[in-house]
């Protein structure tokens, strides 16, 4: 017991030792000559071999103080000094060694502790991971993805509120995992909105890298629950800053200042120094006197101006608004002369809106039968549900239907979106017997969307106490041009107009 115990106390001896006698033989050879060797017996010589050593006195082994000062050697006499005074002189390299490697060993031990608690909880780390400095950030990565597996398992057993703290859990743990957060603004848009958009603009400005992918998910996250003046905060932004998908944006605005009739946004817009404002005054111009009533100086405007130099939604704009004021032969005229920077669904859009504002059916019906052709495809069944959506017309319905049920498109993730399309257009059109069947085509897949599709279902019915298509839009996973559809169509309570003569 005393061996352990001499070993003990020789053990902090050591600890302390290894700084105390090397800073003091430090200052005895920075003042060499004027202090006493700290260390040496004054009562000795002070030669090599001959001195005995003063401070190695206390230890239970003598021997033990070596780890010290390697100067003490055994003589004949006994433990002695083998330096002369003069020579006497610290040993820190010793003492960082010492000091090193008894950190190294609680570093050590430490990260191989942590790393085992962790993979007994079921991270994914290496122990890499704990033990390199500069891999630490992989910790919480893993951690992250840990509960990312987590929150994926609670919503496939529909457990969404537990899916929703995982998500939480994932992106606080790995601000980084960019997967993460967008998972969990995506989840919160409806319950929680509020958080949602704190998370959707942390992600904005958190990962520059997926700005255009935050923000058109954002957007669409805003237009689903018409929160129509965040719209027209994030889509001005997004058209100052330019870009390839400007004109998608510009839309946005648009279509949010109708919803809102606030057109401070748009003005700002107009009066904006930017350059990449200055692309769309004569757009802002026209909008904002159609905001104000004077419809037929707003014709005049877009009959006049040279549209076709304008971005791709320079010439939407022109076309569309000229079918919304009944001048269809210019809207056409102009689509034919300026349609070639639009895509292919925007120029079919445009024209089944045309023809349907014209009444013109032999054109309608032949442009219909073109695009449904000899196979049917999911775009064709977006946009003729779109249009169903904005001109409701029972025959052209029965034949989109018919070619529907006879090409039996299954229902999967990516024609879910067009499939509730066509849910929402026979609901439009109040054709219930479809509405029906297409409802147990949903549910078969998706049990749990059977009381979430009665209320859809009671709203176009008119037998829902919801005012608003945008309370079910956030859970109606729709393509956008179909949301635009149903927004116009069911825009709820009118607001009073806000706006200003320009």
């Amino acid at each position: 017991m005393l061996g352990v115990t001499g070993w003990l106390a020789d053990f902090f001896r050591l600890a302390g030792g290894l700084f105390y006698w090397n800073a003091r033989k430090s200052w005895f050879q920075l003042r060499r000559g004027r202090v006493r060797c700290p260390c040496q017996s004054p009562s000795d010589s002070g030669r090599a071999f001959e001195t005995q050593c003063e401070a190695c006195l206390h230890w239970s082994s003598v021997a033990r103080f070596r780890r010290v000062c390697p100067l003490l050697v055994q003589t004949p006499q006994g433990w002695r000094c083998s330096a002369n005074t003069a020579d006497v002189r610290p040993f820190w390299g010793r003492a960082f060694g010492y000091y090193g490697g008894a950190l190294g060993a609680v570093y050590l031990a430490g990260a191989i502790a942590v790393f085992v608690f962790l993979r007994s909880v079921g991270y994914p780390v290496s122990i890499v991971h704990v033990v390199w400095p500069p891999s630490w950030h992989r910790v919480g990565e893993a951690r992250g993805w840990y509960f990312m597996e987590k929150a994926r398992r609670a919503f496939a057993a529909n457990h969404t509120a537990e899916a929703i703290l995982y998500l939480s859990n994932a992106y606080e743990f790995d601000p980084s995992n960019y997967a993460a957060g967008l998972a969990l603004a995506q989840t919160l848009q409806s319950g929680q909105p509020a958080i949602s958009n704190r998370v959707y603009d942390r992600l904005l400005h958190e990962h520059p890298s997926e700005h255009a992918h935050t923000a058109q998910d954002w957007f669409r996250a805003l237009l689903a629950r018409g929160d129509f003046a965040a719209v027209q905060s994030l889509a001005r932004a997004e058209v100052l800053a330019g870009g390839p998908h400007a004109s998608v944006w510009m839309r946005a605005l648009v279509f949010a200042t109708r919803q809102t009739r606030q057109d401070a946004s748009l003005r700002a817009l107009r009066d904006s120094p930017d350059p990449n404002a200055a692309t769309w005054r004569p757009l802002i111009d026209v909008e904002l006197l159609l905001l104000a009533g004077r419809n037929t100086e707003a014709h005049a405007a877009l009959a006049a101006a040279d549209w076709g130099r304008m971005p791709a939604y320079g010439v939407f704009y022109q076309v569309s608004e000229l079918t919304n004021l009944g001048d269809v032969f210019t809207a056409l005229d102009q689509l034919a002369r300026n349609g070639a920077s639009l895509d292919d669904e925007a120029r079919v859009t445009l024209q089944l809106a045309a023809y349907a504002r014209q009444g013109a059916q032999r054109p309608l019906q032949a442009l219909v039968d073109q695009l449904l052709g000899p196979r049917l495809t999911l775009p064709v069944v977006k946009i003729l549900s779109a249009q169903l959506i904005r001109s409701p017309d029972p025959a052209l319905l029965n034949q989109l239907y018919a070619r529907f049920h006879t090409e039996k498109l299954p229902f999967t993730t990516e024609s879910a979106g067009t499939i509730f399309s066509l849910l929402c257009a026979t609901g439009v059109n109040g054709d219930w017997e479809k509405f029906g069947e297409l409802r147990t085509m949903i549910t078969a897949h998706a049990a749990s969307s059977q009381a979430f599709l009665a209320a859809v279902e009671a709203f176009f019915r008119g037998r829902s106490g919801i005012t608003r298509i945008t309370s079910l839009l956030p859970a109606l996973p729709l393509p956008l041009e179909v949301n635009y559809a149903l927004i116009s169509r069911y825009p709820g309570p009118a607001l009073q107009p806000a706006v200003h003569l320009p």
